[in-house]
């Protein structure tokens, strides 16, 4: 077994669940009045797989009304909801028939980002580009989306290494039956090959380890489709040298160096005959497809229509001609299939509900996938009276027919020669990382005519896609070295959420500073689009693992609390006192004092209201505000004698000093 690659995961969002965009409310300081106010958000898309970003289109929005909770109000701004937009843009698409190559399938990703320009009336306030994003054409039950929303690649994918299927691991395979595994490469550091490795059990209980299949030249935030069913790992006919045949094998996916990127799944070899069996091939809800094999019995019915008319029989009315005619004849077929009783029963049971979320069906044939459509509208998802589990399906061929025949198989005639040359040249970006890899690539491809160089009629284009016919390699370009890349990140430094929990006796865990060097991310849109990426990856690397691995060890002590009165001297500035616990631990602080004054005793670590109370020598009442930097606090506009309550904040072992700050607002 191949040893774990080092990687680390990266978000999408998906098309078929909420996408909601928030542009910040105007300030309502500068705008009182808010019926002028508009909102608009504009979509930017690739024209073109890893192409550049062009505009798609301009949304229209209004603030939502204001909400005011105890004599606060809280302006919520515009919210654009844009996964219907987007999900129009991201396609799933059926593997080749007979694929037996790892083969990419560059439709179901696609970046984007988003522009927030706010207006009074028809003057422009100003315009945000926000940092870009990815969408996924796929979803989940909406009773987990608020669980999942924001981490769906990264705590269930990416945790576990998962290829983007429901099916149950342990699947029997028939000799013949195709399968297909879709993984993505969410991750950096991206690989710069990936290999289909897999482990194969004889019947002897021997186990040979091969590399099955391999692609190099991989993209990152891409989608791979691996074939991997025993015929099209050639494990069908595979002995080992006492010539005993594979009883099962599993597969994942490894980079160069063989180390291990994927999850494990497990299959069976079924052999055991059956009068009849169907293979199935449908969209699962992640975007790819999946195999159903049917043992049962099947029927097939034909129903047709008849367009008729009615003729003039003429003069002499004839027996042999018919007054009404038929025009044309449409037929439909209809095919009931069985799965038969299947290993796995209660557990296919449940998986079998993906079939009718599907988008995409077909029968696979001795020569194509003939696309179905799923009538049967209800499936008895449980019932825990069952103890074999079989189901019938009702499917209606999607193409109508106006014949019949039963041709065999053409070979193919010889056609005119043609071929396809680059378009399009554009620096080639890593995906993870948003900057410049130093090579230039054709973002399309153009189908010409050998002989004469002319382009084929109509004209046709497609992507300049790895594993695909006609693809051209990119090459090297010193105009698209990494220091190139337009906007570049700045240093990130942050303190982790997790803390250390593996410490001796007597110690706590403490925060580790997560650091993004200046350079590692970059952006073709913006700064801010390169910094935001930046932050990502820092979001990314702040997990438990790595705060036992790189977070302090400390003993454990109360921590300083201080407060600072920042207000100009004036005789009508307010003095401040720090009470906690009912308890005055800072007693009153004048004005100008710039310095930290701090209490006796620090805080221990807990949950903590702090109050602060204010106090002027004589009206008018000056405005203030209260912050805690190291709690991100801010308090709103204050004014008058009061006291004011900071609730629930939390003070850690191994925090900063908490210093409170009062300030002229």
């Amino acid at each position: 077994m191949d040893y774990l690659a080092n990687i680390t995961h990266q978000d999408l969002q998906l098309s078929k669940l909420p996408i909601v965009v928030n542009v910040d409310a105007s300030s309502p300081v500068t705008y009182p009045d808010r019926m002028p106010l508009r909102y608009y958000l504009e979509v930017f898309v690739p024209e073109f797989y890893q192409g550049g970003f062009i505009s798609l289109t301009t949304l229209e929005g209004s603030e939502e009304p204001p909400q005011t909770v105890a004599g606060v109000t809280a302006y919520p701004g515009a919210n654009f909801e844009i996964q219907d937009l987007l999900h129009g843009l991201v396609e799933s698409r059926v593997p080749v028939f007979g694929l037996s190559q790892i083969a990419i399938c560059e439709t179901l990703v696609r970046p984007y980002y988003t522009k927030a320009i706010r207006k009074n009336g028809s003057a422009p306030i100003d315009e945000t580009i926000q940092p870009s994003s990815y969408v996924y054409r796929g979803g989940f039950a909406e009773t987990d989306y608020a669980a999942y929303k924001d981490k769906f690649f990264t705590s269930y994918v990416g945790s576990g290494r998962r290829f983007l299927t429901w099916k149950p691991d342990w699947a029997p395979l028939r000799p013949d039956q195709p399968e297909y595994l879709g993984f993505i490469t969410n991750f950096s550091p991206t690989p710069s090959e990936l290999r289909l490795r897999v482990e194969i059990t004889y019947d002897d209980w021997s186990v040979e380890t091969i590399t099955a299949l391999a692609l190099d030249d991989v993209s990152s935030m891409a989608v791979y489709v691996c074939p991997v069913g025993p015929t099209q790992l050639d494990l069908q006919a595979r002995t080992n040298v006492a010539g005993k045949p594979v009883s099962r094998y599993k597969v994942w996916l490894s980079n160069e160096n063989n180390e291990r990127l994927s999850e494990e799944r497990n299959y069976l070899m079924y052999r055991q005959p059956y009068r009849t069996l169907r293979y199935i091939l449908f969209q699962n809800s992640l975007g790819l497809f999946d195999t159903l094999a049917c043992y049962g019995d099947a029927s097939e019915n034909l129903k047709v229509q008849r367009q008729t008319a009615e003729q003039f029989r003429g003069y002499e009315y004839l027996p042999d001609v018919s007054e009404r005619v038929i025009n044309r004849v449409t037929g439909e077929r209809e095919l009931t299939v069985s799965t038969g009783y299947q290993y796995q029963g209660k557990g296919m049971r449940d998986y079998w509900q993906e079939l009718f979320f599907a988008e995409q069906v077909y029968l696979i044939t001795d020569r194509e996938h003939i696309p179905l459509t799923l009538i049967s509208d209800s499936y008895l998802a449980d019932d825990d009276r069952e103890k074999t589990v079989g189901r019938t399906l009702t499917f209606r061929y999607t193409n109508k027919e106006t014949s019949y025949s039963r041709l065999p198989a053409l070979a193919s005639a010889p056609a005119r020669p043609t071929g396809w040359r680059g378009d399009a040249q554009a620096c080639e970006l890593n995906q993870s990382t948003g900057l410049r890899n130093g090579k230039k690539r054709y973002g399309l491809l153009v189908k010409y005519y050998i002989d004469n160089g002319e382009d084929v009629k109509p004209r046709t284009q497609k992507p300049n896609v790895v594993g695909t016919e006609g693809y051209i390699p990119s090459w090297d370009s010193a105009d698209c070295e990494a220091i190139t890349t337009p906007y570049q990140n700045t240093v990130l430094n942050q303190t982790s959420v997790y803390k250390r929990n593996n410490c001796a006796v007597g110690q706590v865990g403490g925060n580790w500073t997560i650091t993004v060097a200046a350079g590692a991310y970059g952006s073709e849109v913006s700064q801010g689009d390169a910094d935001g990426k930046a932050a990502a990856a820092a979001n990314a690397m702040d997990t438990q693992e790595n705060a036992n691995a790189y977070g302090t060890c400390i003993v454990p002590t109360p921590i300083p609390i201080g407060i600072t009165n920042a207000c100009p001297t004036a005789s009508t500035q307010p003095i401040f006192a720090v009470i906690v616990g009912g308890v005055e631990i800072i007693t009153n602080t004048s004005y100008n004092s710039p310095s930290v004054r701090y209490a006796a005793a620090g805080l221990n670590q807990g949950i903590y209201n702090i109050d602060i109370r204010v106090q002027y020598s004589a009206s008018p009442f000056a405005n203030f505000r209260i912050r805690i930097p190291s709690k991100g606090f801010t308090s709103a506009v204050l004014a008058g004698n009061q006291t004011y309550r900071i609730a629930n904040i939390a003070v850690n072992w191994g925090d900063p000093n908490l210093v409170i700050i009062c300030e002229p607002a």
